[in-house]
């Protein structure tokens, strides 16, 4: 198979620390090379790195290499502007979330993703989470039946915390209406992040899904790093069982209920423990592979290896992203419902 030539839009701590090494554990199958940022030193350095070419300007490095797609890993608010000029040239863009400030850049970029026959991944990481990969196995599965209520506990927020919900209920649901909430609290006084703090910001959503589900998401501030929180969890509750966190539990029959127990199994892979896969205990078992086994790879660059053989297989096939741009616009728009309901005294808001 022929490598697929990728060059990289950004230099900052996400691109260096995640992006580009992962990148680097699958140069098998790609080649990077190019990176760009605004001429800050650390694009120099990256590119002294891995030994490749660097540029301040993105429309250069489109005149000068010869690229099969290009990873955006920069300020969200410049996504649609970078993907824009790499889309019209007719190649392909994988991009960080979110795939736009606002809805209308969104639907600018797919129709010019359409027109222009490349394709759009977003990499929203949530779901593709080794952890969450077979929680969402065990769903797709019928092992909960359907799934009637979602809750993401301040594990993440925003347009990441709408996808988290989504694949819970089902991305084919739509959201039809959400109401937000936003408040702050006093707390005890403590030291957070280098700083003493005495109050607490919190955002509440409520979606409103299709065919009845309920979807959640409570996030504080203070969630990274707080003596007085620290403590995130998913779950969900579905017609034959639920979960919470990584406590898994079914309806055995009429009055009882059984644990689901999740094994994790590893490789050895150059003296790392890589994982190997999650074996649900179910009957018959159910199994999520990590298709990266064979890599030196850590569970957090799993997600990024997943997004990159996303809009690899796009390229190569022709086929639609895993994720795509349409979800990331669907999170962008519901994210935004949210903040409309706050702003306007936390009235619903109904989704169109």
């Amino acid at each position: 198979m022929d490598k697929l030539n990728v060059a990289v839009v950004g230099a900052g701590r996400r691109s260096a620390g995640a992006w580009l090494p992962t990148i680097d554990l699958l140069k098998d199958q790609l080649n990077l090379v190019a990176i760009c940022n605004t001429g800050a030193p650390r694009g120099e350095e990256q590119a002294n790195k891995y030994g490749v070419k660097w540029y301040k300007n993105v429309e250069e490095m489109l005149d000068k290499e010869k690229i099969d797609f290009v990873a955006v890993i920069i300020n969200p608010s410049q996504n649609h502007i970078v993907s824009k000029a790499v889309l019209e040239r007719g190649i392909s863009v994988i991009t960080e979330t979110p795939l736009a400030i606002t809805v209308e850049d969104c639907d600018m970029l797919i129709n010019l993703a359409k027109e222009k026959n490349a394709y759009i991944e977003v990499a929203e990481n949530l779901y593709r989470i080794p952890s969450e990969r077979i929680k969402r196995e065990l769903i797709l599965n019928g092992i909960f039946g359907k799934i009637w209520r979602g809750h993401n506990n301040s594990l993440t927020h925003d347009y990441h915390a709408v996808s988290l919900v989504r694949s819970y209920i089902g991305f084919d649901v739509p959201i039809k209406r959400v109401i937000g909430i936003e408040t702050s609290f006093p707390v005890a006084k403590h030291e957070y992040r280098g700083a003493m703090v005495e109050n607490e910001y919190t955002c509440h959503d409520v979606y409103f899904f299709e065919n009845g589900a309920l979807g959640f998401s409570h996030f504080t501030n203070l969630t990274w790093g707080s003596p007085l929180r620290g403590i995130s969890s998913t779950e969900f509750y579905g017609e034959k069982g639920m979960a919470v966190g990584d406590k898994i539990f079914i309806l055995l029959d009429e009055k009882t209920k059984k644990q689901i127990n999740i094994n994790r199994l590893t490789c050895n892979v150059d003296g790392m423990d890589v994982l190997d896969k999650f074996v649900a205990d179910t009957d018959p078992e159910i199994i999520w592979d990590n298709p990266f086994k064979n890599y030196k790879i850590s569970d957090g660059l799993i997600t990024i290896a997943s997004e990159l053989a996303s809009i690899m297989k796009s390229v190569r096939e022709g086929v639609e992203p895993e994720y795509g741009a349409y979800n990331g616009r669907i999170d962008r728009q519901i994210d935004l419902a949210v903040s409309e309901s706050n702003k306007k005294g936390n009235i619903p808001i109904d989704i169109s």
